[in-house]
């Protein structure tokens, strides 16, 4: 017999629970314990810059430094082209 959804409870994400502890650091004025959103304290390299994208992949570039940097390292190195703005061609 079939399991019907309803009577599952639904069990949070990876990114549920990373999401949690951010939040909960950042109320008590925390650092996150699960990524660290402070611009580099030294100049990223070319990999290093794409795994901080791979990992900040859910940040918001204008909120967060980190990927802030990592994006504008990678569009200055042609790996990135970012899209046209609406409208521009």
């Amino acid at each position: 017999m079939w399991r019907q959804t309803a009577d599952v409870p639904e069990q949070p994400t990876v990114w549920d629970i990373m999401a949690r502890l951010a939040q909960e650091a950042e109320q008590t004025g925390q650092p996150s314990p699960v990524l660290d959103h402070s611009a580099p304290t030294e100049p990223l390299t070319r990999d290093m810059a794409h795994r901080v994208l791979q990992l900040h992949r859910a940040c918001d570039r204008v909120r967060c430094a980190r990927k802030a940097a990592g994006w504008t390292l990678l569009v200055e190195l042609g790996d990135v082209v970012p899209r046209p703005a609406n409208g521009s061609m």
